[in-house]
C-alpha cells in the first residue's frame, strides 16, 4: 500500500512538473523552473512564487469578493473538504442558498456549443470563481486551466475538481494582470462576469483597462481561437426604471454618460467613481474589434448569462418569434410597451445580458 502511494505521488509530481514547464514569468515571460516541489522560479528576474498542493500562487493578497460573504465562504470550505456539494446543499445560510443554484449549474457553459472548436481544444477560464464553468468545460474539452485570484474560491475549486475526478483541470491562483502563460497557448478563453470588473482597484480609464485585458486575451489565443464573454447589457430595460447596477449597487450609473456617472458615484460615496463599464451590443463589438478580434458574434443570453435557457443571435429576427411563442408579454401598460418596442425592433437591444463570441 505504501509503495503504491509513493508511485502515485511520483506520477503526480511528474505530471505537475511537465505542466509547470509550460508556465512563464508574468513579468518577463521567461520559462519558469519548478523547484523542490514547492515553488516556481524565474531564472531571468529572480522572482519566485509558492506552489501549495499543486496550485501555483502568483498573487499573495487579493481583496475578497463573491456572491457568498467571506465568513460564510470559509464555513463552506471547511465542509467542502468532505463534500463540496453537501457543503452547499446543507447550508441554511440565505446567501449560500441563493448562490448555490448558480454554483451547481453546469448549463452556464452551454455557450460552448455555439463554437466549432474540437474537443481537443485547450481552454482558459479567467475568473473561474467557484468552478462551475471550468467543471462544465472540462467535460467537453481536453484541458482546462482555471484562473482565480481569491484564495477561498481557489480552495473550493480544489475540493470540487478532486471529488469529481476532473484530472484535466489545472488551477492557478493569479489575477488577469499576472498571467503566467505564453503567447498563443489556448484555443478558447472564457471571461464570465469578468470584463466589467477589471478596472476595480486600478488606476486609469476603465475602458482603456478593459481594452488592455482584451488584448491580453487575444495574445493568449491561437489563430482562429475564440474568446467568450458573458456580461450585462448597458441598455437593459431595468436600468431605465431605476434598477441598480449589480456591480456598483447604484441605479442610473449604467445609462448615464460616463463623466456624469463618475460624479454621481462619487456623490453616492464611492471615491473611485464609476468603474464597472458596461456597453451595448454595438459597444462591445467595437471594443473587441479595437482589441484585436476580427469578428464578433452577439447572442442574447436569456434570462441571464449565469442562468441561460436560450441563446438568441442578435443579428437574426428570431427574437420576435421567441417573444410571440415563449415569453409572457404581460398585460396593461407594461405589455403594451413591450409589444411596441418589440415591433420596432428595439426590445431585443434592451435584454438583460449577452453571450459574446469573439474570434481572433
Amino acid at each position: 500500500m505504501g509503495t503504491g502511494w509513493r508511485e502515485q505521488r511520483a506520477v503526480s509530481v511528474e505530471l505537475l512538473a511537465t505542466w509547470f514547464d509550460e508556465l512563464v514569468c508574468p513579468s518577463c515571460e521567461s520559462r519558469l523552473r519548478y523547484e523542490r516541489e514547492v515553488s516556481l522560479a524565474c531564472p531571468s528576474c529572480q522572482k519566485s512564487w509558492p506552489v501549495s498542493n499543486g496550485i501555483p500562487h502568483f498573487v499573495s493578497e487579493f481583496p475578497y469578493w463573491g456572491d457568498i460573504p467571506q465568513d460564510a465562504m470559509q464555513a463552506v470550505n471547511r465542509q467542502a473538504v468532505e463534500s463540496w456539494k453537501g457543503a452547499l446543499l446543507s447550508s441554511v445560510d440565505p446567501e449560500v442558498m441563493r448562490a448555490s443554484e448558480m454554483i451547481l449549474n453546469l448549463d452556464r457553459a452551454n455557450w460552448c456549443l455555439l463554437t466549432e472548436l474540437p474537443q481537443t481544444s485547450r481552454v482558459l477560464d479567467l475568473g473561474a470563481g467557484m468552478g462551475a464553468n471550468s467543471h462544465a468545460l472540462a467535460l467537453r474539452y481536453r484541458e482546462v486551466v482555471a484562473v482565480e485570484p481569491v484564495v477561498e474560491r481557489v480552495n473550493f475549486m480544489q475540493c470540487r475538481f478532486k471529488q469529481e475526478g476532473l484530472r484535466n483541470i489545472q488551477v492557478v491562483r493569479t489575477s488577469l494582470w499576472d498571467l503566467p502563460f505564453g503567447s498563443e497557448s489556448f484555443d478558447l478563453i472564457s471571461m464570465n462576469g469578468v470584463l466589467e470588473r477589471v478596472a476595480q482597484g486600478r488606476r486609469g480609464d476603465p475602458r482603456h483597462l478593459q481594452q488592455a485585458a482584451l488584448k491580453k486575451a487575444a495574445k493568449l489565443l491561437r489563430p482562429g481561437g475564440v474568446l467568450y464573454i458573458g456580461i450585462d447589457n448597458r441598455l437593459s430595460a431595468g436600468y431605465f426604471v431605476g434598477y441598480p447596477d449589480p456591480h456598483s449597487r447604484m441605479p442610473w450609473v449604467t445609462i448615464l454618460p460616463r463623466a456624469l456617472a463618475h460624479l454621481y458615484a462619487r456623490w453616492r460615496g464611492d471615491p473611485e467613481g464609476y468603474r464597472n463599464y458596461l456597453y451595448s451590443a454595438w459597444g462591445y463589438g467595437r471594443l473587441l474589434r479595437q482589441s484585436g478580434f476580427r469578428s464578433v458574434e452577439c447572442y442574447l443570453a436569456l434570462p441571464s448569462y449565469n442562468n441561460p435557457r436560450f441563446y438568441l443571435p442578435l443579428k437574426d429576427n428570431v427574437f420576435s418569434y421567441f417573444m410571440r411563442n415563449f415569453a409572457n408579454e404581460g398585460t396593461g401598460l407594461r405589455g403594451f410597451a413591450r409589444e411596441c418596442l418589440s415591433r420596432l425592433g428595439i426590445l431585443k437591444h434592451m435584454q438583460y445580458s449577452f453571450a459574446l463570441l469573439a474570434t481572433k
